[in-house]
């Protein structure tokens, strides 16, 4: 059974009014600035074009620390993370003392299985960046580059809404002076100390609930200055299922492109005199010029020409090609491939998933090299 679904209307809005614009960076000291910093696909597509080895799709506007400067343009967008010459990070991380009150009498947990979740974190962190960040215990706090505090008590209101966690990024990226010969400023990143709370309202977390917090807030800790913008990857900054501790694809390729490129990477300025904001992208119209080589997925056994220079990524049911990027975009085509027994039977399942999401512009069922689809064209609303 084949599906296509063909949307227009960017995620951007939609993301804005489900999360409270967790892409807007958060307050503070280097943050200041009358006027915030929105991220755009323009920079991004001005970035990239300056840097052709990224690897996409990626969040990097969202992960530029904002630092004041001293340059017309205004204050720089700065991309900092942890030097290759501090590898491996040194880690304290101490067994917490569980309070009587929080334990369940009935089913106590091991202080040492929380320690194991978060070591787990660090490894997936390690395995995933592929040696491009390593961590190293320590038993002596004063010589740690990073402290892991385990607080065995309920999170305080202020706590990273992702997962109770606390983390200070304020002051993480601190610039040295421009670098005269390149597009960077010479940079020194540190975050000394990371709060990982092990209650809630409901009482003590599960070990699976605290990795899932330790691996958002590890991401924050190696560079990372503001939220996903996509609900289902680790650093989405709202929670949604804390049991199934794992980083996306977009988690990924994000950090791997920060730490291969140089530390201290100008990716933009953000003006710091209000200025008219320009028109965003017209949504396409009229029938798109098609890429020369078709789309081969030779897991589900299709192929499909989609429209030329649009992003294409890969999913668990097919494939997914929009023309920007995966948080700012006006319009998408999906194929989605299921083994349903009729294209009835997976409407009725997933039909309000895909269809109630806008206005449905039109809708039908087609032919797709002698096998029945079903294609639907929706503008979000």
């Amino acid at each position: 059974m084949i599906a296509g679904v063909i949307r227009l209307g960017g995620l951007l809005g939609i993301a804005c009014w489900a999360s409270g614009c967790a892409w807007m960076f958060p307050a503070g000291p280097q943050d200041s600035a009358p006027r915030p910093y929105w991220p755009d696909r323009r920079d991004y597509g001005a970035f990239e074009a300056a840097h052709r080895d990224l690897i996409e799709p990626n969040y990097l506007p969202f992960m530029a620390h904002r630092l004041p400067g001293d340059d017309p343009a205004g204050d720089y967008l700065v991309l900092c993370r942890w030097s290759e010459a501090s590898m491996p990070l040194k880690v304290y991380l101490e067994s917490p003392v569980i309070p009587a009150e929080l334990e369940d009498e009935f089913d106590p947990i091991e202080p040492a299985r929380f320690v194991a979740a978060v070591e787990s974190a660090l490894a997936h962190w390690e395995e995933a960046l592929e040696g491009l960040v390593a961590f190293e215990r320590t038993g002596d706090r004063a010589v740690a580059d990073l402290e892991l505090v385990l607080v065995a008590e309920e999170a305080p209101e202020e706590s990273d809404r992702r997962g109770l966690g606390r983390i200070s990024l304020s002051h993480a990226c601190q610039s040295d002076g421009e670098d005269p010969d390149s597009e960077r400023l010479q940079v020194h990143y540190r975050v000394d100390r990371l709060l990982i709370y092990l209650a809630d309202p409901h009482g003590l977390l599960d070990p699976h609930q605290v990795e899932s917090i330790a691996l958002h807030e590890l991401g924050h800790a190696l560079g990372m200055r503001s939220h996903s913008p996509i609900p289902s990857d680790a650093m989405y900054e709202v929670v949604r299922d804390l049991a199934v501790p794992r980083l996306s694809a977009q988690d990924v390729n994000s950090f791997l492109s920060l730490y291969r490129l140089e530390n201290g990477t100008i990716f933009g300025h953000v003006p710091l005199e209000p200025s008219a904001e320009p028109a965003g992208p017209e949504p396409p119209t009229g029938q798109p010029t098609l890429a020369m080589a078709p789309y081969v997925d030779v897991r589900l056994g299709f192929e499909v020409r989609p429209p030329e220079g649009w992003m294409r990524m890969e999913t668990g049911q097919g494939m997914v090609a929009i023309d920007g990027v995966t948080w700012d975009y006006t319009a998408s085509f999906q194929v989605i491939v299921h083994r349903y027994p009729t294209i009835e039977a997976y409407l009725e399942r997933f039909g309000a998933y895909h269809l109630s999401r806008g206005a449905i512009l039109r809708r039908r069922f087609s032919q797709v090299s002698g096998r029945r689809a079903f294609r639907a064209v929706v503008l979000n609303f």
